[in-house]
């Protein structure tokens, strides 16, 4: 049996989904927790679950994933037959007919038809967890299925948001619902034949229809065998800016902050060379995460700063995500606040958002 896999990480669909954080860049590569992208996850997955070569369908903002994937060996890539993929959108070819999402399938087909692998694992960024989808994989491939879809059921504290349930019966999978109450929620991963990835490729083009997963598959899902299969582990989904606050706030834990970064194997990322965080005399910073290169002397408490941030003398932020290279001046105060990158904040000013509704300043501003 052939056991290579390819990896598809089509960021096509959520291309808006974070308003702000991606008007100038995809989803994948928004920053999180100070010195990771959320394409990071998705990648340290599928290499732990035995994918060699990923292909990123990265839409019209790809300038900083080429930057950032640009080193494959720190994604845990290694030997020569091992690729990461950047895949923006490709020729204007005037017979091409597909539409919305197909485009990146249809003018990267080679990306399927060079590969020897026979399985396929789709995923998004939308989805995050430190884990891999190796059980999923095996489980797929000793049922002979078509399409295995990767899900997670929750019990308690069901999560109020707009990610897709699954409805099943048993070990059969019925049909996605938008149900707020089903906790089986499904993670927007699924693993997939490759030739029936491609019939479905096929049938989506020649029909005019837009989008892959929800034409191509859900709504035909009854020509094809499926199944799923519930991963277990500390799992976050980003669908707004609000999801993505609430869920950098909760990893400031420090047993969940770790649990989530080194609890299956460390999630990879680009590494740095920025010096160590400076703090002066007179700094303080509790509960949170500063990241190398940041110039310290004024205090933090419960916030997360990316490399190359200073904050100045008496200032304070709290409750806040400061993207890398702002500036916030002495006496300024931030509180319950994103600042993009590039920043910078003038001194003695104040800005405060809430916890329902953080304040997004957007990437080069001077306020």
């Amino acid at each position: 049996m052939n056991n290579e896999l390819l990896g598809i990480i089509n960021l096509e669909p959520e291309q808006d989904y974070l308003d702000e954080l991606t008007y100038f860049r995809s989803s994948g590569s928004v920053p999180f927790m100070g010195r990771y992208r959320l394409i990071d996850f998705t990648i340290t997955n599928m290499v732990n679950s035995g994918v060699n070569v990923v292909g990123v369908y990265a839409g019209n903002k790809f300038r900083s994933l080429l930057d950032h994937l640009n080193r494959k060996e720190e994604f845990g890539f290694e030997g020569k037959h091992t690729r990461i993929f950047v895949l923006p959108p490709d020729w204007n070819d005037p017979s091409d007919i597909s539409q919305g999402d197909l485009k990146y399938f249809h003018n990267h087909a080679d990306l399927l038809r060079r590969t020897k692998a026979e399985h396929v694992i789709v995923s998004g960024t939308q989805f995050v967890a430190n884990d891999n989808y190796a059980k999923a994989v095996e489980s797929h491939r000793e049922s002979g299925r078509d399409i295995t879809f990767v899900g997670e059921k929750v019990t308690d504290n069901i999560p109020e948001s707009p990610v897709l349930r699954m409805v099943t019966e048993g070990e059969d999978l019925k049909g996605f619902t938008h149900d707020q109450s089903n906790g089986h929620l499904y993670t927007g991963v699924y693993i997939i034949k490759k030739s029936v990835l491609e019939n479905i490729v096929q049938f989506c083009i020649d029909n005019y229809k837009q989008n892959l997963f929800h034409h191509g598959i859900r709504e035909q899902l009854e020509n094809y065998n499926t199944g799923f299969h519930n991963i277990d582990g500390n799992t976050l989904y980003f669908y707004s800016v609000q999801s993505y606050f609430n869920n950098s706030m909760k990893l400031l834990d420090k047993a969940r902050y770790r649990d989530f970064f080194y609890g299956q194997k460390k999630v990879k990322t680009k590494i740095s060379t920025n010096p160590p965080t400076l703090y002066k005399n007179g700094s303080s910073a509790r509960r949170s995460v500063v990241a190398n290169g940041v110039t310290l002397e004024g205090s933090v408490e419960n916030s997360v700063l990316s490399r190359n941030v200073w904050v100045g003398k008496g200032a304070t932020v709290k409750n806040s995500i400061i993207f890398a290279n702002c500036c916030i001046e002495p006496g300024a105060h931030l509180e319950n606040v994103i600042l993009d990158k590039d920043v910078r904040i003038t001194e003695g000013r104040q800005l405060m958002g809430s916890e329902e509704k953080p304040y997004v300043v957007a990437k080069r501003s001077t306020i």
